[in-house]
């Protein structure tokens, strides 16, 4: 009975009719992006867009196995365009392991990786964050991500500027990003790299302190932070996550600062405990008397300080920014760094030299990412610009 079901699936999917796509044609959808709703050592999310309604699923193996299995998902449409956006969550996968899907038997074949479930090996990302100002920036900035060959890449928020000064969803933004990531974000040897995010205010319909339905967009293109809008992702015993909304669409005082408490207080066993969010508690470039950079400091910053967080990525700024280690709010050398400050694809600003900040260890113009390399007894980032050149570090020995 099980073989019987599973032929049906295939036939199934193999009889699907794509809207925009010819008879026979391949398939080769215009989005396609990977994600982890949990377990990165065991799940992969699948992400890909139609135009128009289609059944949804595709078949996938490990890379060489002889047995296509199929897994059905779900879609919705992406309100204000003719797109639909699937979603496939593989779960049961094997850790560190290579695999491949197709949409239908026969037609083209994309590959991912699983995550290992500790760290043996090291363990590589990038982040950056404020993406796409202009398509030329974006696309550089992708493709460097790629030759980096890391494990995942962590986008900081405002990902596509898709809501602009009128605040009016100028949607056709995200068709570029994607296609951009699509073109860009592939390993030397081919597999996809999955993105993880958090929300901006070029997200929301309103910027800041607004419902999710004013970011629907993002909810409906992302599985993952998921519906609460925050999220922590354990990579085995080794890596966490945290996921951070900067009151975009979640406030940043009460539950999402009684949430993060226990999430910290939980991993204080992780030798690595990374967050990530938009808005900088301690900016490049803004005052830091801006509200949210003050909540940020007040509720977030003393649990940082409490449960041993060393190193916290944010964005927003349009600048380059490494501060020095800071606990309780001052300098401190056992303290916290906080790199930034959101210039992927962006127009930069010049932080004011002749008012320097008393936290700010460097900073400039200048539009970069980071390559975070993760070790059983330390972490390693460093700094690329836009031509690919290394311009500042950090390391840290852990405790």
């Amino acid at each position: 009975m099980r073989l019987t079901h599973l032929i049906s699936l295939i036939a199934g999917l193999a009889a699907v009719s794509v809207p925009g796509r010819s008879i026979g044609a391949p398939f080769d959808p215009p989005a396609l992006y990977l994600q982890w709703q949990r377990d990165p050592t065991t799940t992969m999310t699948i992400h890909w867009h139609t135009v128009g309604e289609a059944k949804s699923g595709l078949l996938h193996r490990p890379v060489g196995g002889a047995a296509w299995q199929a897994a059905a998902g779900t879609a919705q449409p992406f309100v204000g365009t003719d797109r639909w956006v699937h979603t496939v969550e593989l779960t049961q996968l094997r850790p560190a392991t290579d695999y491949e899907f197709c949409f239908s038997p026969g037609e083209k074949v994309f590959k991912f990786r699983t995550m290992p479930q500790d760290l043996r090996q090291p363990v590589r990302f990038v982040t950056g964050g404020d993406v796409y100002h202009e398509y030329k920036w974006m696309d550089l900035m992708y493709g460097l991500a790629g030759r980096l060959d890391p494990a995942f890449v962590v986008l900081g928020g405002d990902l596509a500027y898709a809501h602009g000064g009128t605040n009016e969803e100028r949607i056709t933004r995200w068709f570029d990003y994607f296609a951009a990531w699509k073109t860009n974000a592939i390993a030397p040897d081919g597999r996809i790299i999955p993105m993880l995010v958090t929300i901006g205010n070029h997200e929301v319909k309103g910027s800041a302190g607004q419902p999710p339905e004013n970011a629907r967009s993002f909810y409906t293109l992302f599985a993952a932070p998921g519906a609460q809008g925050y999220a922590c992702l354990d990579f085995g015993k080794y890596l966490s996550l945290v996921l951070l909304d900067s009151n975009h669409t979640h406030p940043i005082v009460g539950a999402q600062t009684d949430w993060l408490k226990g999430q910290l207080a939980a991993r204080t066993s992780i030798p690595h405990v990374i967050p990530f969010y938009h808005t900088p508690a301690y900016p490049g470039y803004r005052s830091e008397t801006g509200s949210h950079a003050e909540q940020i400091r007040a509720n977030w910053c003393p649990l940082f300080d409490q449960y041993g967080v060393k190193l916290v990525f944010e964005n927003h700024d349009h600048c380059f920014k490494r501060t020095h280690p800071i606990r309780g709010g001052n300098l401190d050398p056992t303290g916290t760094v906080y790199l930034g400050d959101g210039a992927w694809g962006v127009n930069l600003r010049t932080p004011d030299p002749g008012k320097p900040k008393w936290y700010i260890a460097q900073s400039g113009p200048i539009r970069h990412l980071y390559l975070v390399t993760l070790y059983p007894e330390a972490r390693h980032v460093l700094a690329f610009n836009e031509a690919g050149q290394i311009f500042d570090e950090v390391y840290q020995q852990l405790d």
